[in-house]
């Protein structure tokens, strides 16, 4: 990533007249757009990986119903074997079973694993903006503060102009 939260934070404005330096306020914009680009990214680069986990998911499932139909027709053509057929069909259905069992737990906890990363990286983002949204709002109150001083100042400025006139 560009830059972390922890940088953001600490990263230094230097004081110009009437405020911030234009620079400085820049280049931290910059660096927040950029770190909201990346995150952007990252989110979609997730999405992806999702789809691509939904679809392997979807594969397996098929696979079950498809495993499920030759376990049903296995079935079938064992209650016409002989007894010994019998038991040797009965284990090759129990260990396909397993294995479709094994495969699709798998398959489960990883869309479940890649489901708690997308929350968490949800979170990170809302975390993110709400951590942005604060300096923001920081700087544009030391900017408003900034702006009332320098019309004070003005102000003064043109009292001690009238009162010189005055002495004069």
């Amino acid at each position: 990533m560009g830059i972390t939260p922890i940088e953001l934070k600490e990263f230094q404005l230097r004081r110009a007249a009437m405020g911030y330096n234009r620079k400085d306020v820049e280049t931290l914009r910059e660096l927040c757009v950029d770190a909201l680009t990346e995150a952007t990214k990252e989110i979609e680069r997730l999405r992806s990986e999702l789809r691509t986990v939904e679809e392997r998911l979807a594969e397996h499932e098929r696979r079950e119903g498809l495993l499920k139909d030759t376990i049903t027709t296995a079935q079938k053509m064992v209650e016409e074997l002989k007894t010994t057929a019998r038991k040797e069909a009965d284990l090759v259905v129990a260990e396909a079973q397993h294995e479709a069992d094994k495969i699709i737990e798998q398959a489960h906890q990883e869309v479940a694993k890649l489901r708690e990363h997308l929350v968490d990286l949800k979170r990170q983002r809302v975390e993110f903006e709400t951590e942005l949204r604060a300096v923001l709002n920081y700087h544009m109150n030391l900017i408003d503060m900034g702006e009332k001083e320098a019309e004070r100042v003005e102000g003064e400025a043109e009292k001690l102009h009238f009162f010189k006139k005055m002495d004069e």
